[in-house]
């Protein structure tokens, strides 16, 4: 667990592919946002009322089956909006699909639809006091999304960007991600939207470790 700005944030691996899912919530309000709640809702429920807080949002920052699996259920036990990026609703409905390239269950009851869609440059008003702005990052999918705590110095893009790499685009033997990826357009995505931001910014990725964008100046010069 980490704070800033009277801010707390807690990541959790969840299944089936070890998403990493990130907690964010207002010490003051108590209000709080979950990005990517791939799996395992009990224990990000557990996560929410050791903090006391109340979920609002649920941002989705790609339509990969381990960074939605959890959203439906997540948002039936809170009331909590499903937000994503509007290019991705494809890949969001065909999750039966990715489940069975994947080996992973296909979920009882369809997801629930999307609340609403986000736009590049949109910011998100998720507490009283606070808000997020999201940055559009095309490339692992087309609608790839990046969530931008500027107060907090955080920022959570999902699978574009990773520690010491960047997203796969490559999906060999997986029909329902065919075509669905672009390397140039990740690179790009990075370039134009993720390193410009200040280096000391915490970056909690899709999965793995924790990396800074002065640490993904250094080795995106690799992908140039």
């Amino acid at each position: 667990m980490a704070s800033k700005e009277g801010v707390i944030w807690e990541v959790m691996e969840v299944p089936p592919l070890g998403c990493n899912c990130t907690i964010v919530g207002d010490l003051a309000s108590k209000e709080a946002l979950v990005v990517d709640p791939g799996g395992n809702v009990k224990d990000i429920i557990k996560v929410l009322t050791k903090h006391g807080l109340i979920c609002k949002r649920i941002l989705v920052t790609h339509g990969h089956l381990d960074h939605i699996l959890g959203a439906t259920e997540l948002k039936e036990q809170t009331g909590a909006d499903i937000l994503m990026h509007q290019d991705d609703l494809g890949l969001y409905e065909r999750v039966n699909e990715q489940c069975r390239d994947f080996g992973v269950p296909i979920p009882k009851a369809p997801l629930a639809r999307p609340d609403a869609f986000l736009a590049d440059g949109d910011v998100v008003q998720w507490a009283p006091d606070l808000s997020l702005r999201c940055l559009h990052c095309p490339g692992h999918t087309p609608g790839s999304m990046s969530y931008y705590f500027e107060k907090q110095k955080l920022c959570c893009p999902g699978d574009t960007l990773f520690s010491g790499n960047i997203g796969r685009t490559r999906w060999d033997g997986i029909p329902s991600l065919r075509g669905t990826s672009d390397s140039r357009q990740i690179v790009a995505s990075i370039y134009d939207k993720l390193l410009p931001l200040d280096e000391d910014i915490t970056i909690i990725s899709g999965h793995g470790e924790e990396t800074s964008i002065g640490e993904a100046r250094q080795f995106m010069r690799h992908f140039r």
